[in-house]
């Protein structure tokens, strides 16, 4: 199959640090293409993938999130140049929400989406942009005639009208996480510095439970005096360290030494693919009731959810029960790269058929 993967038009292939979408779509094309498949990926200007079978379509002049302005322009000329280049593939593969295509004319307003006649599919990995348009999801029905993938039952959830939608769980490849189960005795926070990630409560949890933390973050501009205000004051480089953002293999080191993953999430994340990320590693997670959770931890086997700090303070000290091997297993088992790769190339079967 000839597939275009289309990113959000400010994101650049490979991410330059964590990354999210970018990570995942890499991943995925890479696979594709293993299978013999052809892959196109559209994204921001100085994206580079060097694998035969993969090739970059520059769709910005820059990745624009230095400029957010200029964030819409780019987006609507991000779809016309896919729509132009539609009979090129089998499949347009879109990761990110149709709601972005939505624009006026005259007065009169349209999606774009409609006007692409090869088979799509698109993969909402926001939750956001999902609560803000059920109800344009519910009133646009020229949308249901798409294939639309989450990443999660409890993401699937809000619009579950949707007739042609499916869930394929996030997959990591399993084998560049490094085993090991003999853990250091400290804790872990990862993911970003933002209230919604509930880094405040893991520094209550910390200190609950007397353990060191170590914060790996980033911290974005938009929550930047959330950090020298509320979070800044509390680390004392001893117990509570910060050391923020980290690459892959700085991600693997503090993943597989710690002794658990906090994950104290203060809203309904659709995945959370640190989670998986940390069991990989054989490092289990204690995390609260929100979201995926319940879907990507198994209670008492691979971690423990929660529903309050001191809940989670309290589960810290039963954390040794749990077998770090069965971490490994469960998601060698639900969330490897393979499984999410073939499960995505059935769907794009479907779509052709």
């Amino acid at each position: 199959m000839k597939i275009a993967q289309v990113i959000p038009v400010m994101m650049t292939i490979p991410p330059k640090k964590y990354g999210g979408i970018e990570r995942d779509v890499v991943e995925l094309s890479v696979r594709l293409a293993k299978k013999g498949h052809e892959v196109t990926i559209f994204a921001a200007n100085g994206s580079k993938l060097d694998f035969p079978g993969v090739k970059i379509v520059e769709s910005s002049p820059f990745p624009t999130d230095k400029d957010r302005s200029q964030n819409r322009k780019w987006e609507i000329n991000q779809a016309l140049q896919v729509l132009s280049l539609q009979n090129n593939f089998d499949i347009i593969h879109f990761h990110y929400e149709p709601i972005i295509f939505r624009y006026l004319i005259d007065g009169n307003e349209f999606n774009l989406l409609e006007y692409f006649t090869v088979p799509v599919l698109v993969s909402f990995h926001n939750q956001t942009y999902i609560e803000k348009h059920i109800e344009y999801y519910k009133s646009h029905k020229s949308l249901w005639k798409f294939h639309y993938t989450f990443v999660s039952r409890n993401h699937r959830k809000p619009l579950s009208f949707l007739p042609h939608s499916f869930v394929i769980y996030n997959g990591i490849p399993v084998e560049t996480f490094e085993f090991n189960h003999r853990p250091k005795d400290y804790l872990t926070f990862l993911g970003r510095i933002t209230p919604t990630k509930g880094v405040m409560e893991a520094i209550q949890v910390a200190k609950l439970a007397g353990k060191k933390l170590i914060i790996a973050a980033k911290v974005d501009i938009v929550d930047k005096e959330y950090y020298e205000k509320e979070v800044k004051p509390l680390i004392d480089g001893k117990q509570i360290v910060y050391v923020g953002e980290v690459n892959k293999k700085q991600k693997v080191k503090l993943l597989k030494d710690a002794l658990c993953l906090v994950f104290p999430v203060q809203w309904n994340e659709p995945f959370g693919i640190v989670m998986i990320e940390a069991m990989a590693c054989g490092t289990p997670i204690i995390a609260f009731d929100k979201g995926s959770v319940p879907e990507v931890i198994k209670n008492g086997e691979t971690g423990f959810i929660v529903n309050t700090v001191s809940e989670m303070a309290d589960a810290i000290s039963k954390i040794t029960i749990i077998n770090r091997q069965k971490c490994r297993e469960w998601v060698e088992k639900l969330f490897n790269a393979k499984g999410m790769t073939d499960k995505y190339v059935t769907v794009y079967k479907m779509l052709l058929q």
